[in-house]
């Protein structure tokens, strides 16, 4: 009887300390599962608080635009001018032209003092002139035929001086005409104009307009007890090269004058700066 008592006392702490370790892994499964909780919230908000803060954090900027326009005297012109001459025999025709030629290419070299490796005549071209005219029909009073007729040959030559003397070449554009009186049939186009250092100005005017557009910024900024910061954003707009005291209108692609000798260089920077 006592030893079924002391079995039955055996098994009865048994079942209390299976009872007691149950409710141990219980509670352990439960502090595991509120510190795994616990560290999952405490990472969420650590990710999602610079969000939030940095959206109720104002930023503060500003944006400018930089302009600069610089004036600039060409030092390269370039003309080119035509002549040509007519006669019924190709050959006679194109012996005058050589005449012509060389009454040309010594009037530029002699008399108005171009070097001759500034000039350069082109190829030679030569066609047929032709003429048409109504011819009666044979046996009728209103009625006819058009019949082409032969004219003779024309041929021409184009020449183009290329000069950073352009004093010389402009007078040579003034005077080209007085040989008409030598009987030089020569047509003299506008001069254009060019300025051989444009990329050095254009890195100029750029960093003029750059520090233009600080300015602002800072004048801004200032005006308004704030104190500018660093740059943010930059951008480069096009150029713009006009006629001094011109018409020419800006265009989106930019505009370039070859007309005027004296021309204005312009362009605009966009910026954005940090406000402190």
């Amino acid at each position: 009887m006592s030893e079924t008592k002391a079995e039955d006392k055996k098994v009865s702490e048994k079942k209390n300390s299976m009872a007691k370790n149950s409710k141990s892994f219980k509670y352990i499964a439960i502090s595991i599962v509120i510190a795994v909780f616990i560290s999952s919230l405490f990472k969420i908000l650590g990710a999602g608080l610079p969000y939030f803060y940095k959206d109720l954090k104002v930023k503060a900027d500003i944006t400018v635009k930089g302009f600069s326009k610089q004036e600039l005297t060409s030092d390269l012109i370039v003309w080119e001018a035509s002549f040509d001459t007519w006669d019924m025999n190709r050959i006679t025709a194109f012996s005058q032209l050589k005449e012509d030629r060389e009454t040309i290419k010594n009037f530029l070299i002699n008399k108005i003092g171009i070097p001759e490796d500034e000039i350069t005549f082109k190829a030679t071209w030569d066609r047929k002139i032709w003429d048409y005219e109504d011819v009666l029909i044979e046996g009728s009073t209103d009625r006819t035929n058009e019949r082409k007729i032969f004219k003779g040959f024309t041929l021409g030559q184009s020449l183009i001086v290329e000069s950073n003397n352009i004093d010389k070449v402009e007078n040579a554009c003034n005077k080209i005409t007085d040989l008409i009186e030598n009987d030089i049939d020569i047509s003299s186009g506008a001069p254009k104009y060019y300025y051989t250092k444009l990329e050095e100005k254009k890195i100029a005017t750029i960093k003029a307009a750059a520090e233009d557009g600080r300015t602002r910024a800072k004048t801004a900024v200032e005006g308004g007890a704030g104190e500018l910061g660093e740059l943010q954003s930059t951008s480069i707009g096009v150029f713009q090269i006009t006629g001094k005291n011109s018409n020419d209108g800006y265009s989106y692609g930019g505009t370039l004058n070859t007309s005027h000798k004296i021309k204005e260089i312009s362009v605009t920077v966009n910026q954005r700066y940090a406000v402190k």
